[in-house]
């Protein structure tokens, strides 16, 4: 791999200060190919969804609008969730469809080789700025981190919006850069607008282009913001204001409730104390590189002033806010990575404790690669919610079935992903489908198809004679019983019996390597979900 003659000599003197890091002549066209190939691995093999939102706020509500289900679309408020993500899986649905592709899993493996591609341009910019702000060595560093760090593979081809928003505003950044160059105003009106295309997937990612914003008003580069704010303000009218005056009552009434919304509830969620996310950064990326990179990061408020205070204000807002799920500060990570890698190099090849223990720092990145690669390589074959699919799966093959009754024990029920099921279905509660308006008004616009199917449920804390009077409102009584975990069979099998006395073991699923391990390190939250399936013999 050769330099470029400017910049050679500073670059080979800093790559052979770096520990472990020394020989790293790892070209981006390599980075690129080892993100790629373990990113179709994860697409092809780690099936099922990370979080509810993923599932339930995007593929649900796309096959929903396949099958002509106004979810979202005529509701008195706008949904909390992006309807242009929600609304490209629907076109990729409809494509798919209209070739011969309805499989359900099928067309998720479609989808996430996609997130799979498309995530590429995390590791590509994610090297380009950090090349641009320092060197190569070191960018091949953060690529090599972008491509292998242990949760971003898994992560990057999930229907993540805190994923998807990532690519759009690191170019952002780049094209920034690129004008620092070139002195040309208009690469901040493309800058712009990729923030916005990152808001309307994430609207937290507004908070970089605000980071940003602060640094040029500091600066006085009034041209700047100009041209950022009219490339933010017309994509951003372009696709979230369209939206919303086409099904809503004016432009961004999406963003203004979910901002109210959010306001309303903040103590309605998952919460914790302020440095929760401080934590969750240093676990996520392994000490003790995750503390090195930290202490990097701190160094480099002159180098990159917009990336950094871009990151530390979207930091801030989310540690202030109670509301703190770990994916919501995911799409922070490409920028602690680069310039923690920046700044934590600079920083070891002036340090004099660290000029004298480079066997503590190479072993310090041994440490992180061996767990990191491992791990990204495991989790990449891992199948989440396989007790939640997999039976659903197995019964969209049943084409004489009209409904399903799924068991729970003494556990919580949980909303079932009947897109699976490859059917119109619903889920019997106090509404159907997304809403009760979503059900009467598909009913009123055309009659239920008639492979239609019911799914109602049972656990510890409901009754037979509540499940009973809910079989009696409907036709559609259960073929088959999914019985999910095993504690306390005897006794569950004996309250299934008394409602069903015929039942036929059809198979057992167990559950996912990744689902085991999680029942093993805390069996109080991950309960162990061996599934049954049961065919009911004489429905009468």
């Amino acid at each position: 791999m050769s330099f470029s003659p400017q910049t050679a000599p500073e670059k080979l003197t800093t790559a052979d200060q770096v520990g472990v890091h020394n020989r790293l002549m790892v070209p981006l066209s390599l980075i690129m190919l080892i993100a790629f190939v373990i990113r179709m691995v994860a697409a092809f093999f780690s099936k099922g969804f990370a979080f509810h939102d993923d599932h339930f706020d995007v593929i649900t509500i796309a096959q929903h609008w396949l099958y002509g289900l106004p979810s979202w679309l005529h509701e008195p408020m706008p949904p909390r969730h992006s309807m242009f993500y929600a609304g490209i899986h629907y076109g990729l649905f409809y494509l798919m469809e209209s070739v011969g592709i309805t499989n359900p899993d099928t067309k998720m493996t479609l989808v996430r080789v996609l997130h799979g591609l498309y995530s590429l341009l995390i590791v590509y910019y994610g090297y380009k700025i950090t090349e641009r702000l320092s060197n190569q060595a070191n960018a091949r560093i953060v690529g090599l981190m972008l491509a292998l760090m242990w949760f971003m593979p898994f992560m990057s081809v999930r229907n993540l919006v805190e994923m998807v928003c990532i690519p759009p505003y690191l170019a952002a950044f780049y094209f920034m850069l690129k004008q620092d160059d070139r002195k040309r105003n208009w690469h901040y009106l493309w800058a712009g607008a990729l923030f916005a295309l990152a808001f309307v997937f994430r609207y937290h990612a507004a908070l970089f282009l605000g980071g940003a914003g602060l640094v040029l008003l500091y600066r006085r580069q009034w041209k700047d913001i100009i041209w950022l704010a009219l490339g933010f303000v017309l994509m951003a009218t372009l696709i979230q204001g369209t939206i919303d005056l086409i099904f809503f009552d004016y432009p961004f009434h999406s963003v203004v409730t979910y901002f109210f919304y959010n306001a309303d509830n903040a103590y309605n969620y998952s919460t914790g104390p302020v440095y929760r996310f401080l934590l969750t950064i240093l676990g996520f990326i392994v000490p003790p590189i995750s503390v090195y990179l930290l202490l990097g990061y701190s160094r480099t408020a002159k180098l990159a002033p917009m990336l950094f205070w871009a990151g530390l204000l979207f930091f801030v807002v989310h540690s202030l806010f109670p509301n703190k799920q770990e994916r919501f500060i995911l799409p922070l990570f490409p920028l602690i990575m680069i310039l923690g890698v920046i700044g934590w190099q600079d920083f070891v090849r002036t340090a004099k404790f660290w000029q004298h223990r480079k066997k503590l720092q190479a072993a310090s990145w041994t440490f992180f690669w061996v767990l990191n690669i491992v791990v990204a390589v495991a989790m990449s074959f891992t199948y989440t919610k396989k007790s939640r699919i997999a039976p659903l799966v197995y019964l969209s093959e049943k084409q004489d079935m009209d409904a399903v009754l799924l068991e729970f024990g003494n556990s919580s029920m949980k909303q079932p992903p009947l897109y699976y099921l490859n059917r119109l279905a619903a889920e019997f509660h106090e509404y159907h489908f997304n809403s009760k308006r979503d059900w009467d008004e598909y009913k009123a616009g055309k009659p239920l198809p008639q492979d239609f199917a019911m799914t109602y449920s049972l656990n510890g804390e409901k009754s037979l004679d509540s499940l009973q009077t809910e079989l009696s409102l409907y036709p559609y009584q259960p073929d088959y019983v999914v019985v999910v975990g095993q504690k306390d069979m005897e006794e569950r099998m004996q309250r299934i019996n008394s409602l069903y006395p015929a039942l036929e073991l059809e198979t057992t699923i167990t559950p996912s390597l990744y689902d085991r391990v999680l029942h093993f390190l805390n069996p109080r939250v991950h309960k162990d979900e061996h599934v049954r399936i049961y065919r009911i013999q004489d429905k009468n």
